[in-house]
């Protein structure tokens, strides 16, 4: 009698290890096993929104394993804590950050601290791409900042730190997606806590899948003698992103009042506690959309409907936006794919459009 084989997923029973009097059975059970062993491992959502270990999408995985798993331990103390002293800026010197929406491939952001301690041991970056991942997608990522050896005395800043002009330089791919499909990001918040900035929670069908990045380096409180002022430097790019995608930072300190080696901070989403996050779209369907005439920044699909309301690409939606359309509802016409900007959608660019992005606001 065959013995069962054991594998890295558990145990089944070889072609011949069954009677025959189940018939079907035997190529069911097979069928199962074949399935089982060839699932991607980890590929589901998070276990919890708290008091979980997750792993890393780094080659060399975590930096600081306390535990002894290549994992890190998220550990919120409670309900909107650990929401006030993280955040995500596109400019270090702005240190309580910003909600941004871009449709820009590659750029930089920083991850800034405004806490009572003044510093995170380390940073690490949640991204989330929605949708339905291509198997060509790639997401390069660099970060630069100061390292040092974690203060033994608890709650205290380092006192003595090194900047990296390169702690990470990286590329991840759709493998590196292992958490999710999800609409949550964790915290002591439960399942409701959002995964950008806007968010509809409820909506089931807007769902992320999740990778955590080691980014190796430390922050600090803004000292304007420091590089980038004692923020990590961020920087991204992406390539084939057809949906969209999201950026968080989360924080680690050894030792901190609320305990030891724990991830307990993150940056806030929410419009009471100071919101800061990124979020990048993919290229039109048709083509990317362009700077309108004179503009720096190409508008923006700021609900995910497919028309750009943003025109002049500043992540706000508001009554310039319709303005910038009536001087500029010929050059639209000529330059921009029609569907983008067709509101009213009567599939042409004309004053209808404009009349129906005011109604929008």
């Amino acid at each position: 009698m065959r013995k069962k084989v054991e594998t890295e997923h558990g145990w089944y029973r070889p072609k011949g290890m069954i009677a025959d009097r189940r018939g079907g059975g035997i190529a069911l059970l097979l069928l199962l096993a074949i399935l089982l062993i060839n699932s991607p491992a980890g590929a589901a959502p998070l276990a919890d929104y708290n008091n979980i270990f997750f792993k890393v999408a780094n080659d060399a995985g975590v930096k600081y394993d306390a535990f002894g798993n290549d994992s890190y331990n998220i550990r919120f103390e409670g309900y909107d804590r650990g929401l006030n002293a993280l955040h995500i800026s596109t400019d270090p010197a702005v240190n309580f950050g910003q909600v941004t929406m871009t449709g820009n491939q590659s750029g930089t952001i920083y991850a800034t601290d405004s806490g009572g301690k003044g510093y995170e041991d380390e940073i690490l970056l949640l991204v989330g791409v929605n949708g339905t991942v291509p198997d060509d997608f790639r997401l390069h990522v660099t970060a630069d900042g100061y390292t040092w050896t974690p203060n033994p005395e608890r709650n205290k800043a380092p006192t003595s730190f090194t900047y990296q002009p390169v702690s990470l330089d990286e590329t991840f791919t759709k493998a590196d997606l292992v958490y999710g499909p999800q609409t949550w990001k964790p915290t002591g918040n439960g399942f409701s806590y959002p995964i950008y900035y806007g968010q509809n929670i409820s909506d089931t069908t807007n769902t992320f899948k999740l990778m955590f990045i080691d980014l190796n380096a430390g922050v600090l409180r803004p000292n304007t003698t420091l590089q980038n002022q004692g923020a990590v430097r961020i920087t991204y790019s992406f390539e084939n992103l057809e949906s969209s995608a999201v950026f968080n930072v989360y924080g680690y300190c050894q030792t901190s009042n609320n305990g030891d080696d724990m991830v307990a901070w993150s940056n806030s989403l929410m419009p009471e506690r100071t919101p800061s996050g990124y979020l990048v779209n993919g290229p039109s369907p048709d083509q990317q959309v362009l700077p309108l005439s004179g503009q720096q920044h190409a508008p923006l699909d700021i609900d995910g409907d497919g028309r750009y309301e943003d025109l002049n690409g500043n992540s706000q939606f508001d009554f310039s936006d319709v303005i910038l359309f009536f001087n500029q509802m010929d050059w639209i016409a000529e330059n921009e794919p029609v569907d983008a900007f067709d509101f009213n959608g009567n599939g042409k660019i004309d004053f209808g459009d404009i009349v129906s992005l005011f109604i929008r606001l």
